[in-house]
């Protein structure tokens, strides 16, 4: 094999994979002496097709161009113009790690045909509303692992969220960033409509972009199913309309409603000052009031990948991939403090 490593690095970026996305993949083994050893030439392409999707022939041969596994593989969801390349690469990269995250969870029961109000009766019983860390801890409950992608297949990221799926398993990979827990809880109460709904039967994985209004049912049927499905079960209403709280136009003032009504109707402010936005439009208002319903915005990310790192089973990640988890959770620049238990 006459190809070194940096010539199939340069290989890899060719086709548009980021630079995270190859770093974080790049076996931690590897060495200047392993460039001269055919057999960790061989070992290297194949721990990386591993990771990122890749078919391991198209990176033995020198000559041609990395194809991704997983082609036609997903369906997307308020696509902008993404070539049929970076389709692949997303969900190849996605249903890689969902195979890792997959062998390092336990499956224990299914959400598909499961009703938002039996999910939300549950958290309920022990919990004043649905917060975030319900929806996390009722995923890893049941054996649908949760991260947060800190590493991206392609350079510019506009996905919010992807669920993949193999055979019965599910798993869900988030990406978009706030400081405010409000925002992720709807992103992780939609993917699991999605798989409650029965909307991956055939794809390996489903992937929503990134948008600011609710889906309309002459649009996307799909798309306005996850999203009644998460209101009711962040609600216990389907299409709550919230317009105006008793004349409280302001961020202060939503925030302070919010804060004064969401414990007796047992909704969480922050989703109180969300469906007020998704109802008015007035999205600057409700953001603003994000501020004081939290006493502080904390990247939302880090407390997802916390609690992944805690869940997994570590013992059942191999040594090549372990470094990898780690790069895409943020964790392997001291990012969180979650390595310990």
């Amino acid at each position: 094999m006459n190809e070194d490593a940096s010539l199939l690095r340069r290989r890899l970026k060719r086709i548009g994979l980021s630079q995270g996305a190859v770093d974080a993949a790049w076996p931690e083994w590897w060495s200047a002496s392993a460039d001269a050893s055919p057999s960790a030439q061989v070992e290297l392409r194949f721990s990386l097709s591993r990771k990122l999707g890749l078919d391991p022939r198209s990176l033995l041969d020198e000559d041609s161009e990395p194809r991704f596994i997983w082609h036609d593989a997903a369906r997307f969801k308020n696509l902008r113009g993404e070539s049929d390349l970076e389709k692949d690469a997303i969900t190849s990269f996605g249903a890689a790690l969902g195979n890792v995250l997959f062998a390092a969870s336990a499956a224990r029961s299914s959400l598909l045909g499961t009703g938002p109000s039996a999910l939300r009766s549950a958290i309920l019983a022990n919990q004043p509303f649905v917060r975030l860390i319900d929806l996390l801890s009722l995923c890893w409950s049941i054996g649908v692992p949760a991260v947060h992608l800190r590493v991206f297949p392609w350079e510019s990221k506009r996905m919010a969220a992807m669920t993949i799926r193999a055979a019965d398993r599910y798993a869900l990979l988030l990406a978009k960033d706030s400081l405010y827990p409000a925002h992720i809880a709807f992103y992780v109460a939609h993917e699991i409509g999605h798989i409650a709904l029965g909307h991956l039967t055939s794809e390996n994985a489903l992937v929503d972009f990134d948008r600011d209004e609710l889906a309309d049912s002459s649009s996307d049927a799909e798309e306005a199913a996850a999203d009644a499905y998460a209101l009711e079960l962040l609600t216990g209403n389907p299409s709550p309309k919230i317009v105006s709280f008793d004349g409280h136009a302001s961020a202060r003032g939503l925030a302070d409603r919010a804060l004064q009504i969401g414990a007796e109707i047992r909704i969480e402010p922050g989703t109180l000052a969300l469906c007020f936005a998704y109802s008015t439009g007035s999205w600057a208002i409700a953001n603003k009031a994000m501020k004081y319903i939290y006493s502080a915005g904390k990247p939302v990310w880090k407390e997802v990948n916390r609690i992944a790192w805690h869940e997994l089973v570590r013992e059942n990640i191999s040594d090549d991939a372990m470094p990898y988890i780690e790069s895409v959770l943020g964790l392997s620049e001291g990012q969180i403090d979650g390595r310990s238990g």
